[in-house]
């Protein structure tokens, strides 16, 4: 059955035309400081202390609620900011981006997903049905952008069984689903990321689901858009409309409420449990195709998108000083 997308935007105009708006702003800004006049032939040594006086970090008058950011260059793979990037952290459903590719790793995407009863049995009720199949590619999107803990586990069960040597047991299968979520990691160089399970909620009271740092996450990310970018154009936008096999709609809202307020905005990934705090990871262009990753973990619920937010102008602002 061929895919349906139904896209709903809450604004009628898109970031797009703000962020380009404020890129000529910063341009103009930058060639005429507040209360300084274009120079002319005659200002001299005036002029030229000018140019070489030392450029501001935008990033140094920043104060973000979050226990850990970094921001990630991936175009000219540079490191622009780092806040405790290396500490190690909860994840909560940012896992959801490893679950993803890990699934994409192991069977195409167009393999058929069916909703079993245990899957259901996991916190959360994102609306899915026992018995209903999807095809993997679209009950990822519909996990990734609603943060569907019954969606993930659906598909590590049904993954994980498909490569079982006797008759498959649900939760032997998303272990050895998970197993593979961490094999993964180690091979593409996470050496400080593990996953207890494939939703990233915590497993109890003292421990979480999934754990990483700031700078390992935007290497996650960074890995995904390198590897299956189509599972994450969803992320973009509010809400989403999808499709199962059967032909019943799902729509699902974006955990990440404010990506109206992103300029250019590649994709984007939430998390939220009580041991881990706000956390949030996101891609934008900054302008023909250059890519910036933006990680934030240990913020708070609203607090992680204002770090982000801080964070993405801040590093407009140094790439047009730079």
């Amino acid at each position: 059955m061929q895919t349906q997308w139904k896209t709903t935007f809450v604004e009628s105009v898109r970031p797009e035309y703000f962020f380009w708006f404020a890129m000529v702003g910063v341009f103009f800004l930058f060639l005429f400081p507040q209360g300084a006049e274009p120079a002319v032939a005659h200002t001299g040594v005036a002029s030229l202390g000018t140019l070489t006086a030392p450029r501001e970090n935008p990033y140094e008058k920043l104060e973000l609620l979050g226990r850990a950011g970094y921001v990630y260059d991936l175009k000219n793979k540079k490191v622009l900011f780092e806040k405790n990037a290396d500490d190690i952290l909860p994840l909560a459903s940012i896992t959801k981006i490893m679950t993803a590719i890990t699934a994409l790793s192991l069977v195409p995407e167009t393999t058929d997903i069916t909703i079993s009863s245990d899957a259901l049995k996991v916190e959360g009720d994102s609306g899915l049905k026992v018995g209903e199949r999807w095809l993997l590619r679209d009950l990822l999107a519909f996990t990734l952008i609603g943060s569907s803990n019954d969606g993930a586990v659906a598909i590590s069960s049904a993954i994980g069984g498909f490569f079982a040597t006797s008759t498959p047991d649900a939760e032997a299968s998303r272990a050895r689903f998970i197993g593979e979520m961490n094999r993964l990691a180690r091979a593409i160089g996470l050496t400080s990321t593990t996953f207890l399970n494939e939703t990233g909620l915590d497993v109890d009271t003292e421990r979480a689901g999934a754990y990483s740092s700031a700078k390992e996450t935007a290497s996650l990310l960074a890995y995904a858009l390198t590897t299956t970018p189509e599972i994450f154009t969803g992320t973009r936008f509010d809400a989403l409309s999808l499709g199962t096999e059967e032909g019943e709609k799902r729509s699902t809202k974006n955990t990440n409420t404010e990506t109206h307020r992103l300029p250019l905005l590649i994709a984007s990934k939430t998390g939220y449990t009580d041991l881990a705090g706000g956390n949030l990871v996101i891609a934008f262009d900054a302008g023909f195709g250059h890519t910036i990753i933006i990680s934030v973990l240990g913020s708070t619920v609203d607090g992680r998108f204002a770090d982000v937010e801080k964070l993405v102008w801040a590093t407009l602002e140094y790439i047009n000083r730079h």
